[in-house]
């Protein structure tokens, strides 16, 4: 669907690359040339985009939980 480095997001490439566009003009991340620059930051929008898209509610409790761990040599390759 969309795909971009956080750091240079004007560049978005993918089957629909503007799908989250208004998302993140709203929250204040760089998506085109007339862009001045970030209005917060990085990490913060890049949370809160994410939040947008899936849905899913980013509580403290959800990101300073322990994480999953485990090996991944049995997953295919990101593509």
């Amino acid at each position: 669907m969309t795909t971009f480095d956080l750091c240079w997001c004007r560049t978005r490439e993918g089957d629909d690359p503007d799908r989250l566009q208004p998302h993140m003009r709203d929250l204040g991340m760089e998506t085109d040339a007339e862009d001045l620059g970030w209005t917060g930051p990085p990490v913060t929008a890049a949370l809160a985009l994410a939040e947008r898209a899936t849905g899913v509610h980013l509580t403290k409790a959800r990101y300073t939980a322990t994480a999953l761990e485990g090996p991944t040599e049995h997953l295919p390759p990101y593509v």
